[in-house]
């Protein structure tokens, strides 16, 4: 699915023109993609003319970086390579648990029937 970067949005509505079933819209000067409409065609990914608009592939990579780096920075607070240590395996145990629960929910909604 697309993604908007708000920072880099300018409103220039050629998205919203371009998408074939106007799934996207201006709001507060940003475009907004209704998620439940977009049919992930890709044609307001190649329309912007400022690269607001990322594939989910670049949204994943943009998102480990961030919270790889915030992690990070909250190590620099903690003294000593056991407490690091310690708070990285913390860390892997709950996004451990997480992905667990997150599989668990598509494999249900895959049983679904439409």
């Amino acid at each position: 699915m697309p993604w908007i970067l708000k920072k880099k949005c300018i409103a220039c509505k050629k998205c919203v023109k371009r998408c074939p079933v106007d799934a996207i819209s201006i709001s507060r000067d940003k475009a907004v993609i209704d998620d439940h409409m977009c049919i992930y065609c890709g044609k307001c990914v190649k329309v912007c003319p400022v690269h607001a608009v990322l594939k989910d592939r670049e949204k994943v990579k943009m998102d480990v970086e961030s919270n790889v780096k915030s992690f990070r920075k909250k190590m620099k607070s903690h003294k000593g390579p056991g407490t690091k240590s310690r708070m990285v395996k913390g860390e892997v145990k709950q996004l451990e648990r997480q992905r667990k629960i997150i599989q668990g929910i598509i494999r249900e909604l895959r049983r679904l029937k439409p």
